[in-house]
């Protein structure tokens, strides 16, 4: 989804995608849109080696997911993670619900923040500051899941020397 990408790209941090994941596929849509976003994230994304356009294939599930109500970006990345059988990488509340339901694995920015920390690709104080410059840019998130999640978070790098 774009959501996720632009933030990672406007904060210079796509990197911690390629710390686990080899290639990020986007559909034609998400690939639009980011090529209307500012010039920067449009060259980061674009000229990444890991992030290919892949069109979806199967018109059938675009049509399916189309009745959803959710953005053209959404709805190709969705048919994409169903067509390849790949997780998707979303943050916006309707799609992670909606692929969800179709049994998609989703990722969201929280969670890739997660992992790199897990391998130790950055520490607990690096989570917290990439966090916050994530908000700095726009991600939203609710305020009692933040707490919640970085309660969670804390307590196992309290106990995984994770610091």
């Amino acid at each position: 989804d774009t959501t996720a990408l632009i933030i990672l790209a406007k904060c210079n941090y796509l990197h911690l995608l390629t710390n686990f994941i080899e290639k990020v596929y986007i559909p034609n849509a998400v690939m639009q849109e980011i090529c209307i976003k500012d010039d920067s994230v449009k060259a980061l994304i674009t000229t990444s080696d890991f992030i290919e356009v892949k069109e979806v294939s199967d018109k059938k599930i675009l049509e399916d997911i189309s009745c959803s109500g959710l953005d053209r970006g959404e709805i190709e990345a969705i048919a994409l993670a169903l067509e390849t059988g790949l997780d998707l990488i979303i943050d916006e509340k309707a799609g992670r619900k909606y692929a969800e339901s179709k049994g998609i694995d989703i990722l969201g920015l929280l969670g890739i923040l997660k992992i790199n920390l897990l391998n130790k690709h950055i520490n607990y104080v690096e989570f917290l500051y990439i966090l916050d410059e994530f908000k700095k840019v726009q991600f939203r998130i609710n305020p009692k899941l933040e707490k919640i999640f970085l309660e969670n978070l804390s307590n196992l790098a309290n106990n995984n020397d994770y610091k």
